[in-house]
């Protein structure tokens, strides 16, 4: 009966050794997740840690209905490629431990997921998987497009991301100014997206000649880039008109006009009864020169500066006198200044005098003092004490 009892207990221990799992033999080793720039070279890796018999490599790429082999390698013989995509690919192991390939310059139909197959014996097949995500670079640009000058927000520049993958990350910089942006995402068959962000500011013209910056991103900081731009395009009507007559020794003089407006403006020149005559003075630009043999300047003058946008104008009156001041009249002038001036000096003379006797006569006042005889007796004889 004890004897029984041991024989079920033995076959109970064998029966629950053969149905507990066993420690695993086989383990493939691979990069989880790989991110490959469009058009480089990526390599997929993959190993084994066993000490069974490995007998076969085969690489597979997860597709709808069905996985697809396109690259196998058994120890010994030269690697079977597949399929086209099959054909593209090289293998890098050497059948005992390393399995890795090499999948030179990668397009967007090459994303998806892959999957390293060992098979030993005797555990059969064990597999790892691996995701490859393609990213693409996109080409930044910085468009300026015209503004009318206004005080109410406009777009003044746009950042645009063309054909990224995954989408863009588009900020500004403009260096203390007020703006808004908005961005506008537009997406393609093949995956990529374009990223149009606009910048919104009051296109006022002192804005002009500012900078501002564009920094177009992907994640994980795998692409940056910083693309500076001057804001030129906002458009405005001249400004006020300005006008500085120039003459260099006996040389004829000219007329220099300038406006800010943007687009730069064109300067006409007219005189008050009418054009220019070319014998008087010809235009060269934004400046009117007079010619040298011509004597009468004598006019009102006027710049008009003028843009698409509008214009505006300014004048100036030149004058030309006939001759020299005769000597005469020169020496005239001076002897009347000296005279004025000695006028001057003894009228001042005077009042000085007059000023004088005026305080001695009140001082005199002061010392007859009214009373009787006595009185004035002792104030002259106190006065004769001194």
């Amino acid at each position: 009966m004890i004897l029984l009892r041991l024989r079920c207990s033995l076959r109970l221990f064998l029966l629950l050794l053969l149905a507990a799992p066993a420690t695993p033999q086989v383990t493939v080793i691979v990069d989880g997740k790989v991110k490959a720039k469009l058009g480089s070279d990526i390599k997929l890796f993959c190993k084994v840690k066993t000490l069974e018999l490995i007998s076969q490599v085969t690489w597979q790429r997860k597709l709808s209905p069905n996985n697809e082999n396109f690259l196998t390698y058994s120890k010994g013989e030269e690697p079977l490629h597949l399929t086209p995509f099959g054909e593209r690919v090289r293998f890098l192991g050497n059948g005992d431990l390393g399995g890795s390939i090499l999948i030179p310059n990668v397009t967007l139909t090459d994303e998806g997921t892959y999957l390293c197959i060992y098979t030993t014996f005797p555990s059969g097949t064990n597999e790892g998987e691996i995701q490859l995500s393609i990213w693409v670079e996109p080409s930044v640009e910085v468009q300026l497009n015209p503004v009318l000058s206004g005080p109410n927000p406009d777009v003044i520049a746009e950042c645009v991301a063309f054909a990224s993958k995954p989408a863009a990350n588009i900020s500004w910089n403009t260096y203390g100014l007020l703006y808004t942006s908005k961005e506008i995402p537009t997406q393609h068959p093949n995956g990529t997206v374009t990223i149009r962000s606009q910048l919104w500011m009051v296109p006022s013209p002192g804005l002009n000649g500012h900078q501002a910056t564009c920094l177009v991103s992907l994640p994980d900081q795998i692409f940056e880039k910083y693309t500076n731009v001057s804001i030129t395009n906002i458009q405005y009507a001249p400004q006020t008109v300005h006008v500085t007559v120039q003459r260099v020794k006996e040389d004829p003089p000219s007329i220099e006009c300038w406006a800010d407006g943007n687009p730069p403006a064109t300067y006409t020149w007219s005189r008050e009864n009418g054009s220019i005559p070319n014998d008087v003075a010809q235009v060269m630009g934004n400046t009117l020169h007079f010619s040298r043999g011509n004597t009468d300047y004598n006019g009102l003058y006027v710049c008009e500066a003028t843009n698409s946008i509008g214009r505006n104008s300014h004048s100036v009156y030149l004058y030309k006198y006939s001759g020299a001041i005769p000597h005469c009249y020169t020496g005239l002038c001076i002897a009347v200044s000296l005279l004025a001036v000695l006028v001057i000096i003894a009228a001042v003379c005077y009042c000085i005098r007059e000023q004088r006797n005026k305080y001695c006569r009140e001082g005199d006042r002061e010392v007859q003092t009214p009373g009787t005889q006595e009185e004035r007796e002792r104030v002259a004889d106190t006065t004769s004490q001194f």
